[in-house]
């Protein structure tokens, strides 16, 4: 199997590495302070350190089941308000020691910042913010932040030496981890423009049949054919890709190949009248030239609109609805089809779905998956299709393993199907082979 070079690792796995590295380190600080409460006396302080421990096992088995990012917001909100109980209850200035808890506040806004750079939501908006105004107050001495208590505790004069130093070093450290990960995309960024300018892109097609098993056409999958680790996932390269805004170049050229290789299509009378399907993502459609640049391409290389179905996720119609369903209309009157992919995964209204000029819709491979394993899995898969059929449109079955799954999405009512059972994605030749071939007859 291929080897990934490291530069071009998804960002979810740098953070998942980072916040790794603060969990453990923070376990580490955790136990040296709970340590030093036991062995000196200091009980209920020790007492607020397991509390916190037990509070954050949630976070733990979140982690463990892979749901980092919201591990770590739990991790946050529990660690942010310990310090703020901490600051208010035990650390307090007096006359001997100042404050020095509070310097942890700023590693827990920044791990935030981090957090929100992968995934946004407003909730963590609101702990960077929360974080902040704290560390002020906290900073200024404000009288209502502590109770009225300025006897100096036996810890404070440890803390006055060891909070700063393991504060500041978690804060550089956290720097480091953030220059690092900005260093690995840049060279991710630098290696995808490398390989959009010397032609290392490539397209597969994977084969979509009907209720026959006859192939009615084709869906374009970009693949990054890397010098050294040879075909790469688009899902390691996109999300870089679009970070960095050049996911729109990426997306022009793979409609440029697909209607190049549409047009080798009509050379046989087996192709001629075959489909291609293509992802079109949401940074793309939204570009305000994109239809200009659609129709001029499709008049370059002389391709029959109606034989091009524009692949959109729902994430497409989340924002400014109005100018997608005006792009949509546009298209649509030029011959253009539309598939809506991972249906089901989203959030779109059904009163939005019904008022675009939606062709087809594509049932995401974990329902179909779903639909094999349990009944629950059968309710929703069959709801679906059901759901799609009544809007009078195409349902697609899309990653069909085995002849039982393509067999159940029949009885749902779906009519076109696309998956392993069929074909893996395959080069334009080899496709155009198959097809020629008839091997896909008589796979029920």
């Amino acid at each position: 199997m291929p080897q990934i070079p490291s530069a071009f690792i998804p960002a979810t796995a740098h953070a998942t590495y980072l916040c790794r590295i603060a969990a453990y380190t923070a376990v580490a600080i955790s136990l040296v302070w709970l340590g030093y409460f036991i062995w000196s006396k200091e009980w209920e302080l020790a007492a607020s350190l397991i509390i916190l421990a037990v509070t954050t096992l949630p976070c733990w088995i979140l982690a463990m089941r892979g749901l980092f990012f919201r591990s770590l917001l739990l991790a946050q909100i529990a660690c942010l308000l310990y310090v703020f109980f901490f600051c208010y209850r035990y650390d307090i200035s007096n006359h001997l020691f100042q404050r020095t808890t509070h310097l942890y506040i700023p590693v827990i806004a920044l791990i935030g910042y981090i957090s929100y750079q992968q995934t946004k939501s407003k909730v963590q908006i609101a702990i960077i913010l929360t974080s902040l105004l704290l560390f002020i107050l906290f900073s200024s001495n404000a009288r209502f932040l502590s109770i009225n208590n300025i006897t100096a505790h036996q810890f404070q004069a440890l803390g006055a030496w060891m909070n700063p130093l393991l504060a500041t070093t978690l804060f550089v450290g956290v720097i480091v981890a953030m220059h690092t990960d900005f260093s690995k995309r840049k060279t991710s960024v630098k290696a995808i423009q490398n390989a959009l300018y010397n032609d290392q892109f490539i397209l597969l097609y994977q084969p979509v049949v009907n209720l026959q098993g006859r192939v009615t056409g084709a869906e374009a999958l970009i693949r990054w054919n890397h010098p050294s680790s040879g075909l790469i996932s688009p899902a390691v390269f996109i999300p870089d890709a679009q970070e960095a805004g050049i996911m729109p170049l990426i997306g022009e050229w793979v409609i440029s190949q697909a209607f190049k290789d549409l047009l080798h299509w009509q050379e046989s009378a087996e192709t001629r009248d075959l489909t291609v399907s293509i992802n079109i993502t949401t940074d793309h459609f939204m570009q305000p030239d994109f239809v200009r640049k659609l129709l001029h391409q499709a008049r370059m290389n002389n391709v029959s609109c109606h034989q091009v179905r524009l692949e959109l996720t729902e994430s497409v119609f989340v924002s400014e609805p109005h100018i997608v369903a005006a792009k949509m209309d546009e298209l649509a009157a030029a011959g253009f089809r539309f598939a809506l992919d991972d249906f089901g995964t989203g959030f779109s209204s059904l009163s939005t779905l019904r008022k675009l000029p939606l062709n087809q819709i594509k049932i995401d491979r974990s329902f179909v998956t779903g639909a094999s394993i349990n009944n629950k899995g059968v309710v929703i898969a069959r709801n679906i299709a059901r759901m799609g059929t009544e809007l009078g449109l195409e349902v697609v079955a899309e990653g069909i393993e085995t002849p039982y799954q393509w067999t159940m999405m029949k009885e749902f009512g779906c009519t076109v199907f696309q998956g392993f059972l069929f074909s893996r994605p395959i080069s334009s030749t080899d496709f155009t082979d198959l097809v020629a071939s008839n091997s896909l007859n008589g796979v029920e």
